[in-house]
C-alpha cells in the first residue's frame, strides 16, 4: 500500500507510470508531474479505468481510498463506472434545468388554462412571482427548502402582511405542481395551520371630510405617473384596482362618444363625452353575455386622460405604465403599497375602499340604487331587464359620475356641495 510520503515524493519520468495502492486504486504520474488518482477494475472480462481526479488537498490518498471504496460495490454488481458517471451527470443537468423559474412559469400556464384566468389576473400573478420570489429563480426546484423560503416570506410579511399569505399560497402551489411533474418527490414546504376567520370587509373612509383629506394627500404625493393615474381612475370611477392598472389606451373613447338620448333606445354623438370600455375578460365578473363594462367619464377626468394620452404619444399601450418598463402596467400591489406607506392609510383606506366610498356617498345623497350598483358592475335585476336597461342606465351613470366628480373635488378643496333644485318649466 502507498504512503503519503511515497505519493508526495513520486517524481515524473519520461513516460507515464502508476503507483498501486491495492484493490484497484493507483496513482498515475505524468511526464509533466501531474498526479491523478485512478480506479482500475474489470467489466465483462475487460480491463477498465475510472479517473477519480487529480491529487490535491481535497483529494489526498485517504480521500482517494474512500472514493475507490464507493465504487467497488457498483463493480461487484457488474456496473460500468463510466456509464454510471454519465447517467449521474445527465441527472444532475436535468435537475438543474428544472429551476424554480421554469417550474413556476409552467405552473402559471397550466393554472391560467385550467381556471380560465383573465389576462389581467395572469399579469398580476406573473408580476407577483417576479417581484416577490425572484430570489428563487435560479435554484433547482429540488434544492428549495423552508430554510430558504422562510426569510423571503418574512420579508414580504414585514412590508405587506396581507400579501405574504397570498405569496405563500402560490409558492406552495408551485411546489405541489413540481411534485405532479415528477421534478421532486414531495413538497418540503410546511402547510400553514391557521384558524378559519370570517371574511372581513375592507376598511374605508366614507365621509366627505375624510375623503377630501385623502384626496389632498394623494395630490401632494409624488409617485410614478402610473400610480398617480391609477389613483385618480380608482377614486373617480370606483373600479377595482386590478381592472384599473391593466387599462389600455385602446379601451378609451376620448374624442367624443355616442350617448343615449330620450328613452335610451337612441344615441347621438357628443364631442364632449368620453367612455372607457373594460373588456369582460379583464373583469371580476367574466360573463361574456354581459358585454364590456362601459364607464362614462366625468368631464375633468376626461380632460386629464386626454392630456395623458398626448404626453404618452403612443409610448405605451397602458394608461398606467410601470416606471422602469412602459411595456408593462404597474401592479395592484404597487398601488396598495402607495396607500399603506406614502399616504399612511394602512388599515384605514385601500384602493378597493373607493368602491365603498362611492356607494355610501351616493346613497346618502339619495342617488338611485340601481344606477350605483350598475356603476360597480353588480348585477341589477334579471338578465333580460339588465340588457334592456343598459343604455338608459349608462345615461344615468354619466350624470351620476359628473355629480360624484364635482362632489369629490369640492371635498378635496374644502368646499361644500349644495344640491340644486331642478329647474321648473315656464308656464
Amino acid at each position: 500500500m502507498l504512503s503519503d510520503f511515497a505519493v508526495r515524493s513520486a517524481k515524473p519520468r519520461d513516460k507515464p507510470y502508476r503507483l498501486f495502492d491495492g484493490d484497484g486504486l493507483a496513482l498515475l504520474v505524468s511526464p509533466t508531474g501531474v498526479k491523478s488518482w485512478q480506479f482500475r477494475y474489470r467489466h465483462d472480462g475487460k480491463e477498465q479505468t475510472a479517473t477519480l481526479g487529480k491529487l490535491s488537498p481535497s483529494l489526498t490518498l485517504a480521500a482517494a481510498r474512500i472514493e475507490a471504496e464507493k465504487r467497488r460495490p457498483l463493480v461487484a454488481v457488474g456496473e460500468h463506472l463510466t456509464v454510471v458517471k454519465r447517467v449521474a451527470k445527465a441527472a444532475n443537468v436535468a435537475s438543474n434545468a428544472k429551476t424554480f423559474k421554469v417550474i413556476a412559469a409552467a405552473w402559471m400556464k397550466s393554472e391560467a388554462k385550467r381556471k380560465q384566468w383573465s389576462a389581467g389576473h395572469i399579469e398580476q400573478v406573473r408580476q407577483s412571482i417576479e417581484n416577490d420570489l425572484s430570489d428563487l429563480d435560479g435554484l433547482p426546484i429540488s434544492s428549495i427548502r423552508a430554510s430558504i423560503t422562510a426569510p423571503i416570506l418574512h420579508g414580504i410579511e414585514t412590508r405587506a402582511p396581507q400579501m405574504e399569505e397570498k405569496v405563500a399560497r402560490r409558492l406552495n402551489a408551485i411546489m405541489d405542481f413540481a411534485v405532479e411533474l415528477g421534478a421532486i418527490e414531495v413538497n418540503p414546504l410546511p402547510r400553514r395551520r391557521r384558524a378559519k376567520v370570517e371574511r372581513r370587509h375592507y376598511a374605508a373612509v366614507v365621509d366627505l371630510p375624510g375623503i377630501g383629506e385623502i384626496l389632498r394627500k394623494a395630490r401632494a404625493a409624488d409617485p410614478c405617473k402610473g400610480i398617480k393615474r391609477a389613483d385618480l381612475l380608482i377614486a373617480f370611477t370606483a373600479q377595482r384596482v386590478g381592472e384599473v392598472v391593466g387599462a389600455r389606451w385602446d379601451e378609451f373613447e376620448l374624442d367624443g362618444a355616442e350617448v343615449p338620448v330620450g328613452d335610451g333606445h337612441h344615441t347621438k354623438f357628443d364631442a364632449k363625452a368620453g367612455t372607457w370600455s373594460i373588456p369582460r375578460v379583464r373583469m371580476k365578473m367574466r360573463n361574456e353575455e354581459r358585454g364590456p363594462h362601459v364607464i362614462p367619464l366625468p368631464p375633468q377626468l376626461l380632460a386629464m386622460l386626454r392630456e395623458w394620452r398626448t404626453v404618452d404619444n403612443k409610448a405605451s399601450e397602458f394608461v398606467c405604465p410601470a416606471p422602469r418598463d412602459n411595456s408593462k402596467p404597474i401592479t395592484p400591489e404597487a398601488v396598495e403599497a402607495h396607500y399603506r406607506i406614502a399616504l399612511d392609510l394602512a388599515g384605514k383606506h385601500s384602493p378597493h375602499s373607493w368602491r365603498s366610498s362611492f356607494s355610501t356617498v351616493c346613497r346618502e345623497a339619495g342617488k338611485d340604487s340601481d344606477t350605483i350598483e350598475a356603476q360597480l358592475d353588480h348585477v341589477v335585476g334579471t338578465r333580460v331587464a339588465g340588457a334592456y336597461d343598459r343604455s338608459r342606465r349608462l345615461a344615468l351613470r354619466r350624470e351620476l359620475l359628473r355629480w360624484y366628480e364635482v362632489t369629490l373635488i369640492a371635498a378635496r378643496d374644502g368646499a361644500r356641495v349644495v344640491a340644486l333644485a331642478p329647474k321648473r318649466g315656464r308656464k
